[in-house]
């Protein structure tokens, strides 16, 4: 199996029906009457791959090994005998087979239309069947001439109602005079070479009443013949594809069992602008065809681009479309997904404890057996692969599983990338989680976020001194370059890209327990980035920091003279005034952050620090 897309979200699940290289005693045909018309025009043909080539060297590559040519009783120009014996020696280059279709009239002859050659009018039935005779004689001694014997000759095309209307019209009285001619060109195959099987073709190949009357009458009336042929268009039938093969089949199965020939299509095609569901219908009869023990298939015209609807090239890329893999034995299904994959563990934003992580993945395929593998990837890097132990057992949902061995503490990434049988691929979305405790602060107190200088502020209190992960979730417009500090001195910088719900990580160290003011400062020409909160681990087994806490602040006691600083929300020092007259007291805090509104607008007030001698 494998795959290609044929759309912008489409996927093609592909399968093998059936081995080619195994059945080339099947006619894999096409007739191609109309290839030196259309080189005549200037028409070029490109392979799968988009190279120009032969038209009859890509058919070949395609899976067909035989050709099918009409033949009117014009002596020059399309179909004559010296385009068709042309064609003949093309063909034995290709080591291509030869099927030769005997239209008996001066252009086209089908259900509508049997038209008496224009040098054959007014003759009787006898002179008639010679006509066909000496005909059919005359154009197969000059194919074998040229070094190419037929394998198959067509003694009338989709003969529904006979030929050389009106005299082999069956439907006014023509039956015998249509049956006389069947077996003069029977005669006149076998004279040329006794080996060439004489085909008598009818189109409505899912019709069995029609196939009975015609051979009853046939056979009734003492015509031969080696081998019936049909045309099966699912179009002409107004029938659905698997319906049509279905019909065609048992209809098949009857001519088989109540004439004793083998039978072939002779005729089929499927419209290009539906061409998954032609390939389907084409790689399925012709599957049904081959366990059954018939001898071939011919697509009518397949090369065609522009002009008729139903030839199986792509007309805009001059390349052949998908129903021409059905000859290689391919079967295309246009469906809206053929594997699903999503992280199961650890899931978006989840905390895991510190040490081994384990990554889940669960994958969906529409088929059994096909899950190959399973890469798992994290922070970038692939760390390691699920594969099944028995790849048939393998159902069409599975959860694959890989351990990470000490995973650092912080915020980190992981993805999950399926393999399928046929190297078709899936990943799931990336997830984002973090490893270890941590303390999670919520929305910083921001000041002129969007200017040079602008801060963003967070008061934490360290319980233990020592080493600290600070995990920034920002989004940011573009570049962002920021100087962080530490109770007013600055420690580093961290740089923020371009992106939208990302994580930025500094490592710190507190020389001391007690409550800090973390900031961002915005350097260079632009602001701060959007920051949505910051998750701080301890590295070295502390307990997690807090928020500052305010509890057992209360109001003062007269008593109660401990000077505190003001400071605005940028650090500007406001004034120094006492405990008492904010009305506050700390209690037993050392220190503590308390936002004071300022109550005739502007910014607000904060008590920055206080700490006691």
């Amino acid at each position: 199996m494998a795959w290609a897309t044929i759309g912008a979200q489409a996927i093609t699940v592909t399968d093998t029906l059936f081995n080619r290289s195994e059945h080339e005693d099947f006619a894999f045909g096409a007739d191609v009457s109309f290839v030196p018309q259309m080189e005549s025009w200037g028409t070029k043909w490109l392979d799968k791959n988009g190279k120009q080539k032969d038209i009859l060297q890509i058919l070949k590559e395609q899976g067909i090994n035989n050709i099918r040519l009409r033949v009117w009783t014009v002596n020059s120009g399309a179909s004559s005998k010296q385009e068709v014996v042309s064609m003949c020696r093309r063909a034995k280059a290709k080591g291509m087979g030869v099927m030769i279709d005997f239209h008996y009239s001066d252009t086209w002859a089908d259900p509508g239309s049997q038209t008496i050659p224009s040098a054959w009018t007014d003759h009787s039935v006898e002179a008639l069947a010679q006509n066909i005779y000496d005909h059919t004689y005359d154009v197969l001694s000059a194919i074998k001439a040229a070094g190419v014997v037929p394998k198959w000759v067509q003694v009338g095309n989709e003969t529904k109602r006979g030929m050389l209307y009106p005299v082999g019209q069956t439907n006014k009285g023509g039956s015998v005079a249509f049956a006389k001619f069947v077996l003069s060109g029977y005669n006149a195959v076998k004279a040329v070479d006794s080996t060439m099987q004489v085909i008598v073709h009818l189109p409505d190949g899912h019709d069995n009443s029609l196939y009975r009357s015609i051979f009853d009458g046939l056979k009734k009336n003492g015509a031969k013949w080696d081998i019936i042929g049909l045309s099966a268009y699912p179009r002409w039938s107004h029938l659905d594809g698997p319906t049509m093969i279905t019909k065609v089949m048992t209809n098949i199965n009857d001519l088989k069992s109540r004439y004793g020939k083998p039978c072939m299509i002779v005729e089929t095609g499927h419209y290009p602008s539906e061409a998954v569901a032609g390939n389907q219908y084409l790689v399925g009869v012709m599957d049904r065809m081959i366990k059954n023990g018939d001898l071939g298939c011919f697509y009518w015209e397949p090369e065609s681009m522009g002009g008729y609807d139903m030839g199986a090239w792509d007309e805009s890329t001059s390349r052949p479309t998908v129903m021409m893999d059905a000859f290689l034995g391919v079967k295309h299904t246009e469906v809206a997904w053929l594997m699903k994959a999503s992280m199961q563990s650890p899931t978006a934003e989840q905390t895991v404890d510190a040490g081994s992580v384990e990554l889940q993945a669960k994958v969906q395929h529409r088929r059994k057996a096909r899950i190959q593998s399973v890469e798992f990837h994290f922070d970038k890097k692939k760390v390691g692969t699920y594969q099944p132990e028995c790849l048939a057992d393998v159902p069409t949902t599975t959860v694959a599983s890989f351990t990470l061995a000490d995973a650092p503490i912080g915020v980190h990434t992981a993805w999950a990338k399926a393999t399928d049988t046929s190297n078709f691929t899936q990943a799931t979305d990336t997830v984002t989680f973090f490893v270890g405790e941590s303390a999670l602060f919520g929305d910083a107190v921001v000041e002129n976020a969007s200017q040079k200088g602008g801060t963003a502020s967070w008061d934490v209190a360290f319980s233990e001194a020592g080493k600290y992960r600070l995990v920034f979730k920002y989004s940011s417009s573009s570049f962002r370059g920021t100087e962080v500090l530490l109770d007013g001195d600055s420690i580093s910088r961290v740089y923020f890209s371009k992106n939208n719900d990302a994580y930025q990580t500094l490592d710190i160290e507190t020389a001391q327990a007690g409550q800090y003011t973390l900031q961002l400062v915005a350097t260079g020409s632009t602001g701060l980035p959007d920051i949505a909160s910051l998750r701080i681990f301890p590295l070295e087994g502390q307990t997690v920091p807090s928020q500052t806490d305010l509890t057992g602040i209360s109001p003062a006691c007269e008593e109660k003279e401990e000077r505190i600083e003001v400071y605005s929300l940028s650090g500007v020092l406001l004034g120094v005034t006492t405990q008492s007259a904010l009305g506050i007291s700390l209690g037993d805090k050392s220190s503590a952050v308390v936002v004071l509104p300022n109550c005739v607008g502007g910014t607000p007030n904060i008590v920055r620090k206080q700490r006691l001698k």
